[in-house]
């Protein structure tokens, strides 16, 4: 099994678990509770855990270990060229999906992926639009995705609605267990087939990414820069959890402004609906790694026999308290390190 690049963020991880939900009832713990993925139970540790180092890495998740299919709808606008840390976004988003710690090469044997670029040249002025380059889901897809995604560049519009539209009939079509989930990421606000300028296309994407969850798909969104107005972010990651658009209760939403948090968004969402292994949003040691905590269910993993550290950023949840990860039901997992034990990046 390979190790998941899963960034273990409290806060991101609420949000993101409900992609496993299936109407499951039951938490492991034999008292007949339904689990809610998005108000997950409080973690069975101590209110201070570790007293003299503090805590500096956690999770506090519902999952569902059925191995997941997850799109990747990646936008192929123009303005992905702009600069983004120490690269520019394109090569930022290849990186973190097809790099060798990319999230697909870590996951490929767990997750079915698949792969949609998506642009047009100038609507519907340039011909067929949306322009979509797709690779159908399947587990072990790495190679049929890079040869996809390592010579495509950058090239003009973004009509991010047409684009779920498009991509929907063949993910509701796939005949296969577990839960499906498209993640977005774009650096625009977006345009539509009929006017590629202005950026109107709000509507349009809200509208596509309603009717995606209709059809049991959820819908994740990865601003890569700022780029993306804030209320178009929250509208659309309600949209695309069934969520009230402009309600009390809003969905997460994510923008990474660097490299690192566009591998942690990437790495929550994906990690919110699979696996036995987590990757920590930090590095271990891993001669001390033993004295973090872990529980499944509300009830403490040992070390050495439940769970193991495996490279100083990823945790393996072994034997019999994987198996009942993986049995299709909703769980409870949540785990706590000293900052004593953690060098952040």
């Amino acid at each position: 099994m390979k190790p998941l690049k899963i960034a273990l963020t409290f806060a991101l991880s609420l949000a993101i678990a409900g992609c496993g939900v299936g109407g499951l009832e039951g938490d492991g713990n034999g008292d007949g509770d339904e689990l809610d993925p998005l108000n997950p139970p409080d973690p069975p540790f101590p209110e201070t855990p570790f007293p003299d180092d503090g805590t500096c890495g956690d999770i506090n998740v519902v999952v569902n270990g059925v191995s997941p299919t997850v799109q990747l709808l990646l936008d192929q606008s123009g303005s992905m060229t702009a600069g983004f840390g120490n690269m520019n976004r394109w090569d930022a988003l290849y990186e973190t999906v097809m790099g060798s710690d990319g999230v697909v090469s870590r996951l490929q044997t767990e997750v079915r992926f698949g792969l949609s670029l998506y642009t047009s040249f100038d609507g519907f002025d340039g011909g067929t639009c949306p322009v979509i380059s797709d690779v159908a889901p399947a587990f072990d897809n790495y190679a049929a995705m890079d040869a996809v995604m390592a010579p495509a560049r950058p090239e003009e519009d973004t009509p991010t609605g047409e684009a779920i539209d498009a991509i929907l009939p063949a993910l509701q079509a796939l005949d296969v267990p577990g839960p499906k989930i498209i993640v977005l990421g774009t650096d625009g606000e977006p345009d539509t087939c009929a006017q590629p300028d202005p950026e109107n296309g709000q509507p349009q994407s809200i509208a596509a990414a309603q009717r995606a969850f209709e059809a049991g798909i959820r819908t994740y969104v990865i601003s890569v820069g700022d780029q993306v107005g804030r209320d178009h972010l929250q509208d659309m990651a309600n949209a695309g959890t069934g969520l009230a658009i402009g309600g009390t209760e809003n969905a997460t939403y994510y923008v990474a402004l660097n490299p690192d948090e566009l591998v942690n968004a990437f790495g929550t969402i994906v990690g919110g609906v699979t696996g036995c292994v987590f990757t920590i949003n930090g590095t271990v040691d891993p001669a001390k790694g033993s004295e973090g905590l872990v529980a499944l269910d509300g009830q403490q993993l040992e070390y050495g026999t439940d769970w193991v550290m495996l490279d100083g950023k990823t945790f393996e949840v072994l034997g019999a308290a994987c198996d009942t990860l993986q049995n299709g039901d909703l769980h409870h997992v949540a785990a706590v390190f000293p900052c004593g034990e953690i060098i952040i990046d």
